[in-house]
């Protein structure tokens, strides 16, 4: 075996993980340090400002909805790349940005071009790249992303303070862009475009061999993936991880709400996004050892277990509780990355897993937009947040009921004489 052949799927990882970082991370993950200079520059009130979240994520679920079919199409690392360029001109722009207006527009292009780099590239061009160890490479993929964060956070918040908002914003662009358009240009869609095999490639194994012929020969009709069982399950799954996951977002108000002060408020965050360094190659292992179909299970029964410490935490007005539960509650993010993707290889295959990932990923995409508004009102409407996690359990219940069903109904699609 080749050096290049031996290295190249897993430099596939880091530099999709990279493209995630650099675009979906950077302006969904620290733009939250942002919120406060930001409003006060633009004159606004935080929940107008805010709604900077909503315009980006429903922008991006709607460039989500055509990276199956479009990446068929282009060549990848162009595609890649002019996305990373839109994008950094987006940043840029807002670094400068005087009003609302502009401020939501930029929005829209930051969105387009996450939708055209982010998850589910990511798992398009893994799961091409991998014959075996897929639900390794998916979280290896997610690990990259929590270093990122973990180093650029605490970086990112000092800047504010010392240089102001405008210029780490434009340190943000030139991050988007130094990293972002060499790791786009080095990314192959599939191994055989640079005459590889996937990682793990068996020529014995009739089943890889079967869906490599399938994949170049036969297109496969996209209504016949968008009405079948195994879509709608997949649909079902992702808009129940998108919604449970933002649970997240209302840590630092559970913690101020119940009186364990600003301190604990946060310190929440902190706990569960270290404990990602933990978690998600655990994740990965256990993926990989047991099969998506025992260990995602297993994974949501920690996120279940999560809730419940919290509504003992609630009850009994303990702080360590909610500790330990910000830890395990980190289960959401790596559901919400890798354990998509792991459902979705799962239930699709081949030019399956493509269109069947990018159609669950973009409608999945625009109801979570609207997560922490529906989850905050159900606290709003009992003032407890007991309620909360009681809902988030019942979704994770259907989670689990929901990849028990998916095992027995994958998509299999018939093919026709005059296709062959």
């Amino acid at each position: 075996m080749s050096t290049k052949q031996k290295v190249y799927p897993w430099l596939m990882i880091l530099l999709t993980g990279l493209l995630m970082c650099v675009m979906v991370d950077t302006y969904t993950g620290t733009i939250s340090l942002f919120l406060p200079p930001l409003v006060k520059s633009m004159g606004a009130s935080l929940s107008v400002v805010t709604m900077f979240f909503p315009v980006m994520i429903i922008s991006m679920a709607i460039a989500v909805s055509q990276v199956g079919s479009l990446i068929q199409k282009v060549n990848v690392k162009w595609f890649l790349a002019i996305s990373i360029i839109v994008g950094g001109i987006g940043s840029i722009i807002i670094s400068r940005a005087t009003n609302l207006i502009i401020f939501y527009a930029m929005a829209i292009l930051l969105g387009v071009s996450s939708g055209f780099t982010g998850l589910v590239v990511q798992g398009i061009v893994i799961n091409n790249w991998f014959a075996k160890r897929k639900n390794f490479a998916f979280s290896a993929g997610s690990y990259v992303q929590t270093i990122y964060l973990v180093i650029l956070t605490p970086i990112i918040n000092k800047l504010i303070q010392s240089i102001g908002w405008r210029s780490s914003f434009l340190v943000l662009s030139m991050l988007t862009l130094v990293i972002g358009i060499p790791s786009a240009l080095f990314i192959r869609l599939r191994p055989a475009d640079i005459g590889l095999k996937p990682y793990g490639y068996d020529p014995k194994n009739l089943q890889q061999s079967q869906q490599n012929s399938n994949n170049k020969q036969v297109k496969i009709p996209k209504r016949a993936i968008i009405f079948s069982v195994a879509f709608f399950i997949t649909l079902l799954f992702f808009i129940s991880i998108q919604f449970a996951s933002n649970v997240l977002q209302l840590f630092p108000t559970f913690a101020l709400a119940v009186g364990f002060g600003p301190t604990i408020s946060g310190m929440m965050p902190t706990i569960q996004t270290a404990s990602d360094i933990v978690i998600t190659p655990l994740f990965g292992v256990t993926t990989e050892k047991w099969g998506g179909k025992k260990a995602l299970p297993f994974w949501a029964i920690v996120g279940i277990t999560s809730m419940i410490l919290l509504i003992i935490s609630n009850n009994m007005h303990q702080v360590t509780f909610a500790l330990i539960a910000a830890g395990l509650a980190d289960i959401f993010t790596v559901l919400l990355g890798p354990g998509l993707q792991v459902f979705a290889r799962e239930m699709f295959s081949g030019e399956s897993f493509d269109l069947g990932m990018s159609y669950a990923g973009s409608v999945s995409y625009v109801v979570g937009a609207f997560a922490v508004p529906a989850l905050s009102r159900i606290y709003e409407a009992t003032k407890n947040f007991n309620n909360v996690f009681y809902f988030v359990i019942a979704l994770l219940v259907l989670v689990i009921i929901l990849i028990w069903i998916g095992s027995k109904n994958t998509f299999v699609y018939k093919v026709n004489k005059n296709e062959k």
